[in-house]
Formats: C-alpha cells, sequence, structure tokens
C-alpha cells in the first residue's frame, strides 16, 4: 500500500466513524498535496469536511469530518473540539538567529512524526509552533533547544496566536496567457522548461489543490503556491498589449 492509499483509508475511517457516531473527528496535519488528494476524495466521497491549521491560510491543516448536524462556520472549531494548540518559544537576548529548519530538525529529532507538527511562524527571539494539543505535555518537558541555543517553551491557546507581517509586494508582467506554466514564470522567475517540471512534479497548486497540467487556466482571485518557491495571488487583469500580451498584475508574498 503507498503512502496516498494509506491516507485516504484513514480518511475514509474517519468518515465512516463521522457517520457512525454522529461525531466530529480529525486527522492529524496534512502538507499541500495531501490535501489535495483528500479534498478530491472527501467530495467523491460526499462528505462534509473543513481544513484548519489555527489561523487563515495556514499551510499545513487538520482535517475535520463533520457530522451533518454541524457547519464550519466563522467560530468552528469550538475550543472544546479543537485539537490544536500553540508552543511559544523564546531564546535569550543575543542568542544566535534561528531557522524554519532548526526548529523542525530538533522537533524531529526528538522522534516526533512531521505530521503532529503545524505551520513554524519564526520571530526575532523565537518562534511559534503550532501543534497537536496530545504532544503538547511531551514538547513541554522535552523541547528546550533548537540548533543548540537554550529555549524557553510554553503552551498557550491557539487563539493566542498574533501573527507576523506579512509583506507582499505587486508584481505587473505581461504575459501571453493565463496558462498556469506562463503565470509561475512570471511570479518565481522560471524558464517555460522549469515551469513545466514543477507543475509535472506535483509542486504546484492553485487554490490548494495540486495541478499537473502546465495549460491549467487561471481566474482573478486564485491562491498559487510552488512548493520551497513560495505564494502569490492572482489579483487583477488588465487590457492587452500592442503586442497582443496581457497585462496582468500578481500579489507575492516575500
Amino acid at each position: 500500500m503507498t503512502e496516498n492509499e494509506r491516507l485516504l483509508s484513514l480518511v475514509s475511517d474517519k468518515i465512516m466513524q463521522s457517520e457512525r457516531a454522529y461525531m466530529l473527528t480529525h486527522t492529524n496535519f496534512l502538507n499541500l498535496a495531501e490535501r489535495s488528494a483528500v479534498t478530491a476524495f472527501c467530495k467523491e466521497n460526499g462528505a462534509k469536511f473543513y481544513f484548519y491549521g489555527g489561523y487563515f491560510d495556514a499551510e499545513r491543516t487538520v482535517l475535520f469530518i463533520l457530522p451533518d448536524y454541524m457547519d464550519a462556520d466563522e467560530n468552528f472549531p469550538l475550543e472544546e473540539d479543537d485539537p490544536l494548540c500553540l508552543l511559544s518559544c523564546r531564546a535569550p537576548m543575543g542568542a544566535k538567529s534561528l531557522t524554519h529548519r532548526d526548529y523542525l530538525g530538533s522537533l524531529l529529532a526528538l522522534g516526533l512524526e512531521r505530521e503532529v507538527v503545524g505551520d513554524i511562524l519564526v520571530r526575532e527571539n523565537g518562534a511559534d509552533i503550532i501543534i497537536l494539543k496530545k504532544i503538547a505535555d511531551y514538547l513541554l518537558v522535552n523541547f528546550n533547544k533548537a540548533g543548540n541555543v537554550p529555549l524557553k517553551c510554553e503552551i498557550q491557546p491557539i487563539g493566542e496566536l498574533l501573527l507576523p507581517e506579512i509583506r507582499t509586494q505587486m508584481i505587473r508582467e505581461s504575459i501571453a496567457s493565463v496558462r498556469l506554466d506562463n503565470i509561475i514564470c512570471a511570479i518565481f522567475g522560471f524558464s517555460r522548461a522549469e515551469a513545466s517540471a514543477q507543475i509535472t512534479k506535483g509542486l504546484v497548486f492553485v487554490n490548494d489543490m495540486e495541478i499537473l497540467k502546465p495549460d491549467y487556466r487561471l481566474d482573478i482571485g486564485d491562491k498559487i503556491v510552488v512548493r520551497g518557491k513560495g505564494k502569490a495571488y492572482f489579483r487583477e487583469l488588465g487590457g492587452t498589449t500592442r503586442k497582443g500580451r496581457l497585462s496582468v498584475i500578481f500579489e507575492k508574498f516575500i
């Protein structure tokens, strides 16, 4: 059985559990590729589902399977149903700067699976790490350094998360068409061959769905993610240049 087959089997079990017990169920954290596969599977099986990572636009999210009587409104999930919490880590003043890789490497060195750790939001003097509540006590005792820098950690409700300042830049380009390969060339500086390779390798997502066709056409408002390269939104489609190209504007996260 492949990893994808195991994942979908787990999701199938969660769907059946929700239906039989008329209860809310959830998975561990999923990455974008897993989320894409799970979305298609849930739709095929008529499941009511919702993705949640602790804040809007989180990259790593858990999947909730909702019973018929429940809806995912702006207050979802309620505190008693929320499987997530915040591991707030602070380094001593003057310590060397730590990276996302430093924190993640130290967490995995404790024997944890990646699926129990969500997004890691690095700050100037520490990080806020979204985790599953079920590992909170273990980390509070055992996670005390990253990259040889000592850390002071505490567990907080996910509602205490303060998002770092989001920086973006507006990119104005002219493209031949709104094909996906054209657009990621314009945003991320790929050659056409590089763009096609990124897409066919399953590294490109539009609105959190894996897209494998370079000629996929985008619409205004679409979110584009290239794993390891960044994220952007398609904000505006303008007129046609004198050379017959389309004038477009993207908002890229930096």
